[in-house]
Formats: C-alpha cells, structure tokens, sequence
C-alpha cells in the first residue's frame, strides 16, 4: 500500500506524546549544534591566525616533542575519545528503544489520515449511497435495459468483502467497476477521477469496515431465508409491479385532460392580480405587471379583497383537476391523491390565512406567490405530457408487456423435489442449496438476479460469469472435489482452473472463508445438477 500522505494529513493526525520528538531527534540536533560550533571556532581562530602575520605558519612552528605527544596530547585525545564512546555506548540503546516506538506511533498517523481521507472518499464518491453507510449492501437506482423500466440493482454487502477478495482484487474493483452494474470505474487508470493514494485509503477504509469471520458467517442462514422468500414472493411482487407500472399509464393518459382543465389559470391569475381595479402594487409585481389602478384590500396583506375570492377558486379548480393515482406497496390499494400545493384558502379579513407544516402563519402574498409558482410548474408539466402523450405511454406499455411475460414463465422457479430426486438430497438440502446459490453464487451466474425477481433469468444462466446449464460444470470439473476446491479458494488472476479454465482478474471469490463446507458441497451438488 502506499504511504504518500498529503502533509495535511500528518498535520491532523492527533500526536501521541512525547515519544513523538524521541531522544534519537534531540541527541541528533545536539550533535549538529556542536559541529556547528566547533566549526564556527575553526573560522574564528583562522581569522585570528591571519590578523597576526608576525607568527610563522603552523607547519613552519616546531611542534610538541616526543614525550608531550605521546603522553599528554595521546592521553587528552583517548580520554575524549573514552567519553565519546560511554555517551554513544548510553545514548545509541536508549535511541534504539524509542525508535520502535517513533516508527509505530508515526505508522499509526499514517493508518489514521489514510483512514480519515478513505472515509471522506467514500462519501465523497457516493460508496455509501450502494453499499451502505457501514456496508452491509444496499442498492441502486437503473433503467433495466431490456425492459426500460426502472429497478432497485442489488449493490453487496463490503463489510465482508476481504473474506471473500484479496486486496489487489478488491483495488481492481474500485479502479475498473464492474461493466454492466451500477459500479463506475473510480481510478484514473479506470476513467475515474480518484488517485492511486485516494484508492489506496479506500481500501484502507474498508479494511476498516469488515465484521469479524464469525459475523461474517453468521450471515448464512439469514441470506438463504431471504433468497428463498424472494422465490416465495415472486408473483406477488411482479403483480404489484404491473399494478404501479398499470398505474403510472393511467397518469400519463389521464395528462391531456388534466392540463384542458387548467390551461387557462396561469393568463387568468395574470389578468386578475395585475388588472385594473383588482391589483395592487404587490399582486402585481407577483405576474410581472404594473398596476394602474389599486383596487380595494380591506386587510392591506397585498392581495386585493377581489383577488383573494378569486384565487381560492382558481387553486379549486386546480385541485379538483390534477389528481394522481397512488399505490399503495404494502396492501395493494389504489388511491386517488390530491395535490396539497393547490389546497389554498384566503380570508380578506385577515393577512395571514395559512399556516405552513410547523403551524406558523404565512403571509397570504407569500401563499399566493407558492400557488403561482407549482401551478406554472405543473402547466408546464402536464402540456408536455399532452405533446407527447404516446411518446411517454409507448415504453410503459411495452414494460407491462414486459412484466406480464415474466409473470407467465417464471424463470425463477425451481422444481425442490425433483432436484432432490435427481442429486439423492433431502427435500430440506437442495431447498438449501437453491437459496444458497441464489444469495452467494445468482448475482454473477444468473442473467439479471441483481435488478430483481421480475428480470431474473434461468437460473445459471450466465451473467458476468461463465454459464452453469446444461452440464457445463460437470465438464470444467470432472472431478467434483476440484470444483468444491475452486469454489473455497476461489480465482487468481490469469490461473488455470478445471479443465481449459482461465481467469482474467480473479473474478470468482473465495467463499470457504465464510461458508462451510457441507453448504458449500450442497452448492456444488446444485451447480452440477443444472
């Protein structure tokens, strides 16, 4: 991982202590202060020498003789050099001793900013929107491209994700995406806009994240439950689907009529508040207009005791007129829901008739002034919709069609007993081991299972994946225990696997961290069934 670490960042990080400076620095800046001053000395004392020129040159002067060199200068020179060697003898083990715990507090800062930058990235580019605040998965918003409709993409769970990806794998998902979901390329070596440090912190981040193994493990039976509800459930949820989407062209076709209903308000609203005698300055200034002649405001609140009668009844109109069809997700109920912003009344008695949704009282300028600008709003909308009427129904019929086939073939139904039948399990095992595949193998080996029951193809039909129909795992395994060991260990980047088996990047993870192995034998028991 690489420890480039913006200044800033060592700047934030919060010191540990004392160990931070060490005796190592002080000893270090000591040791420098008196080169300096010795060599200072050296430049004084030549200085010195060569304001006396009278004096002979050192190497012209008799030096000392035998005895004082050999006793007295070789005894002063030893005697430095004995002290020399204690104070480095002392002070080198005391160094040594607080290196280790310089290096590890300096390490820590590095751990912290990498964790605090990784954080503000993982907002900053919206990994938390997918994958959750702590990321234990989530979803994302797309347009399912076969059918146009709109689905919730199931984003994993990455709180576990280093159980089941090595960390040079985990990088290569963050920097290249995964082509055909939801998740962007995020490096610049991918098209994305984050650094090799920024990716680095990612993943120091996430690292950061992850549950323990036993939680991770703990998982199991929770995501098979929920897996096999989904199959339980489905035609309740594409019915419901065909409801809303049934729904959605009722509005749409209902447009046309909506907008002859108040076509006519917005010139009206014009001619009333910015007329003669049933203006004033204000309401005038609320169209664009000037008023020539003020008519009679009885509570001064700006509107004009005419303007108020007929505003209140032009927002009737409006209210009456746009209505929408609502469904209700939980029971399945449709409803008819008015439009709140068109609810308005108006006393000329008094100047603040309305309250908003905290019960304090708005000005009744300020609430005419909020009526005429959603009432052009929804003008403009519903006009639209009445010019492009067919263009905007076109793709909703053809996503109810859509739905309406998905509902008749029920690609995601599995038949437990003959399964059972055919691989010599319990009825209760290969139920586990369809909810199994479909919570840890679907999202890659099944053609659409992350947008949803209703766009889910045949099972092991092949997504980003190889396909596992038709006895295809039993032919890139002929031995079962080498596919139940492909399955635990998972792939490694431009490695054989099976028979003529190669991996690009790694892309099938690892599950034996997570999984045990008798489920796992109940995977590979259904994969080689297929």
């Amino acid at each position: 991982m690489s420890y480039l670490v913006p200044i800033v960042a060592v700047a934030e990080s919060e010191p540990v202590g004392p160990s931070n400076v060490g005796l190592g620095a002080l000893v270090l800046t000591l040791a420098v202060g008196i080169f300096l001053i010795w060599f200072a000395y050296l430049a004084i004392n030549s200085r010195r020498r060569t304001r006396r020129p009278e004096r002979p040159a050192p190497n012209q002067e008799f030096f000392m003789d035998n005895e004082g060199l050999e006793n007295d200068r070789l005894t002063r020179v030893l005697t430095a050099a004995v002290i020399a060697a204690g104070v480095l003898a002392i002070v080198m083990p005391i160094y040594s001793v607080n290196e280790t715990n310089r290096q590890e507090a300096a390490a820590e800062g590095i751990r912290e900013a990498d964790l605090h930058f990784g954080e503000e990235w993982w907002e900053k580019f919206e990994c938390s929107s997918c994958h959750g605040p702590d990321g234990g998965g989530g979803g994302a918003e797309i347009v399912e491209p076969r059918s146009g409709l709109s689905a919730n993409w199931s984003a994993p769970s990455v709180n576990d994700v280093f159980f089941r990806y090595d960390e040079e794998e985990v990088r290569h998902w963050i920097v290249n995406g995964r082509a055909g979901s939801p998740m962007p390329a995020s490096g610049l070596e991918g098209g994305g806009a984050m650094t090799v440090q920024e990716v680095d912190q990612v993943v120091a981040y996430l690292q950061s994240l992850q549950v323990s193994q036993m939680d991770a493990f703990a998982k199991t039976d929770a995501a098979v439950q929920s897996a096999l509800d989904r199959m339980t459930n489905a035609e309740a949820t594409i019915e419901l689907r065909i409801l809303q989407e049934e729904t959605n062209l009722a509005n749409i076709l209902a447009g046309p009529d909506q907008f002859a209903q108040i076509a006519d308000l917005p010139d009206q609203i014009d001619d009333l508040l910015g007329g003669a005698g049933t203006c004033t300055v204000e309401s005038a200034a609320l169209v664009g207009r000037v008023c020539s002649a003020e008519g009679p405001d009885a509570d001064r609140d700006g509107l004009t005791d005419e303007a108020e009668v007929a505003l209140e009844g032009f927002a009737l109109v409006a209210f009456e007129a746009v209505t929408t069809l609502v469904v209700d997700t939980t029971t399945g109920e449709v409803t008819t829901q008015t439009d709140p912003e068109f609810d308005l009344s108006f006393s000329p008695t008094s100047p603040f008739s309305m309250t908003d949704s905290a019960g304090s009282p708005v000005a009744d300028l300020d609430s005419a002034e909020a009526f005429i600008s959603h009432l052009d709003a929804k003008h403009l909308e519903l006009s639209l919709l009445t010019e492009r009427n067919e263009q905007f129904a076109e793709p909703v019929v053809a996503g109810i069609a859509f739905l309406q086939e998905a509902l008749a073939r029920k690609a995601w139904e599995v038949d437990f007993s003959a399964l059972a039948a055919a691989t010599g399990l319990s009825q209760a095992d290969a139920t586990r081991a369809v909810g199994l595949f479909n919570a840890y193998c679907a999202r890659c080996h099944t053609a659409g299972y992350s947008a949803g029951i209703e766009f889910e193809q045949t099972p092991g039909s092949g997504a980003w994946a190889p396909a596992l129909t038709q006895g295809r795992t039993v032919i890139q395994f002929p031995e079962e225990q080498d596919h139940i060991d492909f399955i635990i260990n998972g792939a490694n980047a431009s490695e054989e696997y099976g028979v003529n088996g190669i991996s690009g990047v790694g892309g099938m993870p690892g599950f034996g961290a997570v999984l045990s192995l008798e489920d796992i034998e109940l995977i590979v028991t259904y994969e080689r069934a297929m």
